[in-house]
């Protein structure tokens, strides 16, 4: 049986000579399965090479947003720290000028909810006759902070949910939500007065509504910066806030 084998012709095209080798076939097919796994590695060799450059590219990128990321954590840590003292200080301040921002607690287990009752000299009167404040917006009530130079309104203390009475005739100039003085009111009366009520619970009147001296307009609550169920109480005469105590009696 003849032998199998491949022949190769290497001729030139200035010379009549040739040159002519042979290999037998199984040495071709191994040489041929040498340079493909050859091929293999190579191609292997290069994606490995390529996967590993873009993973060090990417691992350089999260040390350097690392170390970005260690930077910006110092800075909102010192800020922290900054108004940590800050708070402290206006605390510190605010003690000193006698400005307490959230009146302390009452125990009013032994005092009834509003009654609503209406003096006798506010009953049956028609709107526009008591354009003056001259009532008090609550009925059971305990000053917790009067006003002074920092704090030109009164806060009473006052049971969650209690009625807010307006102070005199008037209508409902703004009605809002306010992020130190919560859910308020702000009531247009006659003689260049306005009133203003703060940390309310809910109201139940709105912008342009006519309200008379008496009638519940909103109930005592603890929104906006407050910890304790209380009204902020305002007296603005010609847009001037004045001492609530100057024109009512509490």
């Amino acid at each position: 049986m003849p032998r199998k084998e491949l022949s190769f012709f290497i001729a030139s095209n200035y010379s009549p000579n040739s040159l002519r080798f042979s290999l037998p076939l199984w040495v071709a097919r191994l040489l041929g399965v040498i340079a493909g796994l050859l091929a293999l590695l190579v191609v292997t060799s290069l994606v490995m090479t390529l996967a590993g450059a873009y993973r060090l590219s990417r691992l350089s990128y999260l040390e350097s947003r690392n170390r970005q990321l260690e930077g910006e954590f110092t800075k909102v840590v010192s800020l922290r720290r900054q108004l940590a003292r800050v708070e402290e200080q206006s605390r510190k301040m605010a003690t000193m000028l006698g400005i307490e921002r959230t009146p302390a607690a009452v125990n009013w287990d032994s005092v009834p909810l509003d009654s609503h009752a209406l003096p006798e000299w506010l009953k049956g009167k028609v709107w526009g006759t008591e354009l003056a404040p001259k009532l008090l917006p609550v009925e059971y009530y305990a000053v917790s902070q009067r006003a002074n130079e920092g704090h030109a309104a009164i806060d009473l203390a006052a049971a969650d949910g209690a009625s807010v009475r307006a102070t005199a005739d008037g209508v409902v100039e703004q009605r809002g939500e306010d992020r130190q003085y919560g859910r308020f009111l702000l009531l247009k009366h006659g003689q260049g007065y306005e009133s203003y009520y703060g940390h309310l619970q809910d109201w139940n009147v709105d912008k342009g509504d006519s309200v008379l001296a008496g009638q519940t307009i909103a109930w005592v609550g603890t929104t906006g910066m407050s910890t304790a169920p209380h009204l902020h109480f305002e007296i603005r005469k010609d847009g001037r806030r004045i001492d609530p105590a100057g024109v009512l009696k509490f």
